[in-house]
């Protein structure tokens, strides 16, 4: 344990986590039950969905879509994750194909085909499949009995890079990906896939394409807007079934959708609740503060107070000049843990050799006193 003398098995005011924040949710619990509800209905209905997380810059979004694809992975085995972002500078629904089939475990399209093409419902699926996009047929039979570079070279065409043609046509390829329609039928075939698989193992298997970022796409040129939520809107038509959708986006939110957003999607959200992220209030936050030392705690010591190394005055007057400096909307996840951040480093070497005892409140407000608060909010 690297620090003994806090009590804590790592340093817990990350400001750019790693994937051990990514297993828990501090304070927050009206989202974590919201959560909980759901995965649980995703995992017992096929029907697709959409769903909306809107969060004030900083509070919280980016985790919170991390800390759903753990879930995934570790108590919801047949919901699939794909998480990325929403890509900088994107010129055509083919940057956000790329990042999706950059994030989808092709191991797990391997075991969706094997499923399907050796189970009775080969013949229909082998037919459909060859008749409609035979290069994504002649691709997948590669990409799961194919040699080394055979797999390399159909791994490279699925994730739309130029591949010399004549190598794609030593595996059975005519063309590459370079439209957003042959993006669109790749997702929407994949999707198909998955689905066949899950009703061959009498299961639900679900796909879940988390779009972090997606405010975004408002500095997209107007067509660029229109193919994306049109393609995004198809893939509903195409998929009906064991695919949901998430997106999620910056700023305060309002009583309408954003203008971005075109009206054919967003009527697809239907009834499906808005996941709303707001900043926190100052009890919220000292119980945020409290829950992430106590996710980081040293447990086979002594016990200490749950605050520790901070006592509880500390805590709230950390909580109170974040408020002062940023005011009520800025009590956000990223800011305490900034100044969180900010104190501990201050006093870690101090307490380690033995000249402090504890971080109290005056402690605190010295370090703080000084700083500057900055409001991160995106202007890209």
């Amino acid at each position: 344990m690297r620090y003994s003398h806090l009590h804590l098995k790592e340093w817990p005011f990350q400001v750019v986590p790693d994937g051990s924040y990514f297993t828990f949710m501090a304070d927050r619990k009206q989202v974590v039950q919201d959560i909980r509800d759901m995965m649980r209905n995703l995992s017992r209905r096929d029907a697709s969905t959409i769903h909306v997380l809107w969060a004030w810059y900083g509070a919280g979004k980016t985790h919170t879509l991390r800390h759903i694809a753990h879930l995934c992975r570790t108590q919801h085995p047949t919901l699939i994750p794909v998480y990325n972002e929403f890509p900088r500078g994107t010129r055509s629904f083919l940057d956000l194909y790329t990042a999706f089939v950059a994030g989808i475990d092709l191991a797990l399209v391997q075991n969706a085909y094997l499923e399907v093409f050796t189970s009775p419902r080969k013949r229909e699926a082998q037919s459909q499949l060859e008749r409609e996009f035979p290069d994504l047929s002649n691709a997948l039979k590669m990409l799961c009995m194919g040699s080394q570079q055979q797999i390399a070279t159909t791994t490279f065409w699925l994730r739309g890079d130029k591949v010399p043609l004549q190598d794609l046509r030593n595996v059975g390829i005519s063309s590459r990906i370079e439209t957003p329609e042959q993006a669109l039928s790749v997702i929407a075939w994949l999707l198909r896939l998955f689905n066949w698989a899950s009703i061959e193992e009498q299961s639900v298997s679900r796909i879940l394409w988390m779009i972090d970022e997606f405010q975004r796409i408002q500095h997209c040129r107007t067509p660029v807007q229109q193919e994306i939520n049109g393609c995004l809107s198809s893939m509903f038509n195409r998929c009906p079934r064991s695919f949901s959708l998430f997106l999620s986006f910056s700023g305060p939110p309002s009583k309408k959708m954003p203008p971005w957003l075109s009206k054919e999607l967003a009527d697809r959200i239907g009834m499906e609740p808005v996941m709303l992220l707001p900043p926190l209030t100052s009890s919220e936050a000292c119980d945020f503060i409290c829950d992430v030392l106590k996710q980081f705690r040293d447990t086979t010591g002594s016990s200490v107070p749950i605050a520790f190394p901070f006592n509880d005055e500390s805590v709230e007057t950390i909580v109170g000049l974040v408020r002062s400096k940023l005011g009520e909307s800025g009590l956000k996840p990223r800011s305490i843990l900034q100044a969180c951040n900010a104190v501990l480093e201050e006093a870690d070497i101090k307490i380690e050799d033995g000249g402090v005892s504890i971080i109290d409140a005056e402690f605190a407000r010295n370090i703080l006193k000084d700083r500057t608060f900055l409001e991160t909010e995106e202007n890209e």
